[in-house]
């Protein structure tokens, strides 16, 4: 699981009173309503400073994976070109090792 998958995976844990099996388990299924997804909306826009777009979380299966990508591409989108030039500036100084660490913590 990703660091996002895990946060939405916690998120609706606690907003549904199921944590979700695995990144593939749609919200709807496990419970969800759509006073559920507004307050899923809300704590996305206070965790991450960003709105997911409403259409895009009911088209579809609406999974832990369709979330974390959404809120992700919602992130990059929202990032400054000053903000992402300083993350590959940042990218670029790590080993090869350091990389591989960091996505071994991803797993």
């Amino acid at each position: 699981m990703t660091a996002t998958e895990t946060a939405v995976a916690a998120m609706w844990a606690e907003l549904l009173g199921v944590t979700p099996g695995s990144v593939d388990d749609d919200f709807f299924e496990l419970g969800g309503q759509s006073l559920t997804m507004v307050r899923f909306l809300a704590r996305v826009q206070e965790t991450y400073g960003i709105e997911l777009p409403v259409d895009l979380l009911f088209t579809g299966d609406f999974t832990v994976a369709e979330a974390a990508r959404a809120i992700d591409r919602g992130r990059l989108e929202a990032a400054g070109d000053t903000e992402i030039a300083a993350l590959l500036t940042e990218l670029e100084s790590l080993s090869d090792e350091d990389v591989l660490a960091l996505l071994a913590e991803e797993d």
